[in-house]
């Protein structure tokens, strides 16, 4: 097995724009338990797809290993430290989204000169590396299917009529029919959730909080 290694910087994926045609918007208005989608709907739902699209291959260097491998970077002295400060106030550092909130907003307070943060990056370093060590080892290709997931539970959960979203919490039966719904308009792999629709529910419920935004 190779040795860890920071993950090399990430390319910006190309998201080319996905459309929803009138019939695809009724269906999924159908679904939300509403006459029709607003833009702001169908907009969220078509930019969710695209961005799947563009991301869907994965990261296969944004692993576990190399992610504690380059937050190790951060034990380092002088330059070797500041290259390790810059990379991860970049966008494109290559860890993972979860790593990457808790850390960037922190290193770029270095950056500036901010007083404590290097001392609060360095504790934020220690606290996430210790929850990456108990972390269960994941296939990278499958966390954009994940992260996708999340997004289109927090569209359900936003824009449903409440007769329909409100049992979310007693099986996410109609969440799962929307999500499904979804992956067939768009032409989506779904892995087995047909066949095992609880598997489909813990992806629904990936948290992106940190990373979800209403525009």
């Amino acid at each position: 097995m190779p040795r860890p290694n920071p993950p090399p910087p990430s390319a910006k994926p190309t998201v080319l724009p996905f459309r929803l045609d009138d019939h695809q918007q009724r269906d999924l208005a159908k679904f939300l338990g509403l006459k029709k989608l607003s833009p702001l709907v169908s907009g969220g739902i078509a930019e969710a797809i695209g961005c799947l699209k563009a991301t869907e291959v994965g990261s296969p260097d944004t692993t576990v290993g190399n992610t504690l491998a380059e937050l190790a970077e951060l034990k380092k002295t002088g330059r070797a430290y500041d290259r390790a400060v810059r990379r991860l106030a970049d966008d494109h550092s290559g860890v993972d989204y979860t790593t990457h909130n808790i850390v960037q907003p922190l290193a770029r307070a270095v950056l500036v000169g901010e007083q404590g943060a290097r001392e609060k990056l360095s504790q934020a370093a220690d606290l996430r590396a210790t929850e990456l060590r108990q972390h269960p080892r994941v296939q990278t290709a499958k966390e954009p299917l994940r992260l996708f997931c999340g997004v289109l539970r927090e569209i359900f959960t936003r824009a449903a009529a409440p007769e329909v979203e409100a049992p979310l919490g007693d099986g996410w039966h109609h969440c799962r029919q929307f999500a499904m719904e979804v992956f067939a308009i768009a032409g989506i792999e779904h892995a087995d959730f047909d066949a095992h629709p609880e598997r489909l529910t813990e992806y629904l419920g990936t948290d992106v909080s940190g990373i979800f935004v209403v525009r």
